[in-house]
């Protein structure tokens, strides 16, 4: 009964000996993916947050511009995008007022540079807002 365990190991032994060194080259392929995914977190993330913030900015703008011309109202946006380094021009942003509405509207790309690629990021931001 002795005898039978050390022939099943050493049988599994030699089963596996064509396997050695395949760990080290996974856990490289899964390093080399991680890194990339941090890599693209770390850029994207701030380009993300930085859109959002001015989303929400925008918002704020819109449901104050009853108080404000369309110069004010363009020239505080675009001052708010160059801040936030957002590729944002007088000519992606369109401001109209009606009797008793203010609509905003801005479309740019922010493009999203990674190791190997650059992602243009199509962004178009609409809002209306009811003047008082």
């Amino acid at each position: 009964m002795l005898n039978d365990s050390r022939a099943t190991t050493t049988s599994a032994r030699t089963a596996r000996r064509g396997e050695s060194g395949a760990a080290g080259v996974k856990l490289v392929l899964s390093l080399i993916f991680l890194a990339i995914l941090v890599h693209t977190g770390y850029v994207f993330i701030p380009i993300y947050i930085a859109v959002y913030d001015f989303d929400s900015q925008f918002v704020m703008v819109a449901n104050s511009g009853a108080t404000k011309t369309n110069e004010v109202i363009e020239k505080g946006l675009l001052g708010y995008a160059a801040e936030r380094h957002l590729p944002i021009k007088k000519e992606n942003l369109k401001i109209t007022r009606g009797q008793s509405r203010i609509t905003i509207d801005a479309s740019y790309v922010v493009p999203v540079k990674t190791l190997l690629y650059t992602y243009p990021w199509n962004i178009s931001i609409s809002k209306q807002a009811v003047l008082f």
